[in-house]
């Protein structure tokens, strides 16, 4: 029995033997035989996976406006603004130029000495009566023949040199004060009741605070965002805690070579005279952009120096090339060839290519965004 199982055992064992040196020798001929099939089945298994789809999360296209917020320092200057300065030379009788007194446009502001224009005034109304009897005089006579045309003429060359030398000197008489050019406040004043001044000295500032106008620098940029009428507010460290409403009036006609800034003009109403011209001020704007397709930040990816989605339309994905506008909150603004609505693929983008079927794994709603 020994014998017997020992002889079975040596047999099988050579005919394994055997079996593997064929194996060896003949291992191209097997290759040829049993690799088509092998093939054949792993193609088989990918016609599977493919027509199972890839899985993959998708969201939905939203639409989202490119705003901006833009924050500049600026600086503020009076509705108008003049610098008030003697109107002729004199000794000061009367000053009512205070800081902070509203004045009305004709209010007096100064006075001059006016002796002498006073006098001035009445000698040359003398002149104009005697002047005016002369003439009636002689127009009275040469309706009868008695007077000569040309002594009638110098009379009335006479009283129109009369009247001029009145109005020059009331004029002169106006000139030793000085009134509000417009309603207004005044500045520190330079001088005081008693001073002697010479004509064109400059006295005080007199500003009209009614409306703040506030000037910053726009980069060139944002010129195309910003147009006349668009909201501001502003900021003064003068006025610690509130903030104020305004609009812009102006835009300049030009930009800065240097800077490549163009500036702007806002105005900011002041009816409780808490805002003063040279402060600084802080500006935000709020402009407004084109309307772009926004997608989750997940959806992007670069291929071949371009960035591109993955668009689900009918079961199959396509890449939609795009542009980044703006990253907002997880979402990218984009352009690109999508409208509201498209479904993007947000996870899985690694798997795909152009027009491979895809099985979406859950509602669009429920996708991040």
């Amino acid at each position: 029995m020994k014998n017997t199982a020992f002889w079975k055992q040596s047999l099988l064992s050579a005919l394994i033997f055997a079996g593997a040196v064929s194996a060896w020798l003949f291992r191209a001929e097997l290759y040829a035989i049993l690799a088509p099939v092998t093939a054949s089945q792993a193609q088989s298994v990918e016609t599977r996976r493919d027509s199972a789809g890839k899985p993959v999360i998708v969201a939905d296209v939203e639409t989202k406006r490119d705003d901006l917020t833009f924050a500049s320092i600026g600086t503020g200057f009076a509705q108008r603004s003049v610098t008030l300065r003697a109107p002729s030379a004199g000794e000061v009788t009367a000053l009512f130029i205070a800081p902070g007194i509203k004045f009305e446009a004709g209010d007096t502001l100064l006075t001059l000495d006016d002796t002498d224009e006073r006098l001035a005034v009445q000698l040359a109304e003398a002149r104009l009566e005697r002047a005016r009897s002369e003439r009636d005089r002689y127009r009275a006579l040469q309706d009868t023949g008695v007077a000569a045309t040309a002594r009638f003429e110098q009379a009335q060359t006479d009283y129109k040199v009369a009247r001029i030398a009145l109005e020059q000197a009331r004029a002169d008489l106006a000139d030793r004060s000085m009134r509000a050019p417009f309603d207004g406040v005044s500045g520190l004043a330079s001088i005081e009741v008693g001073d002697r001044i010479a004509a064109d000295e400059a006295i005080s500032s007199f500003d009209d605070r009614g409306r703040i106008l506030v000037e910053f620098d726009l980069p060139e940029a944002l010129l195309s965002r910003v147009s006349v009428g668009l909201p501001v507010t502003v900021r003064s460290p003068s006025v610690e805690g509130r903030v104020f409403d305004g609009e812009v009036t102006a835009i300049d006609s030009r930009v800065e070579a240097e800077t490549r800034t163009a500036r702007v003009r806002a105005a900011v109403d002041n009816p409780a005279d808490l805002l003063r011209p040279g402060a600084s001020f802080s500006i935000g704007l709020d402009l407004p952009g084109k309307a772009y397709p926004a997608v989750p930040e997940l959806a992007l990816q670069f291929s071949r120096g371009t960035l591109q989605v993955w668009r689900v339309e009918g079961g199959v994905v396509q890449p939609v090339p795009v542009r980044l506008v703006r990253r907002r909150a997880g979402l990218v603004i984009v352009d690109g060839a999508l409208s509201e609505g498209d479904r993007v693929v947000v996870e899985g983008t690694q798997r795909l290519r152009p027009g491979v079927s895809v099985e979406v794994l859950n509602s669009p709603e429920g996708a991040q965004s």
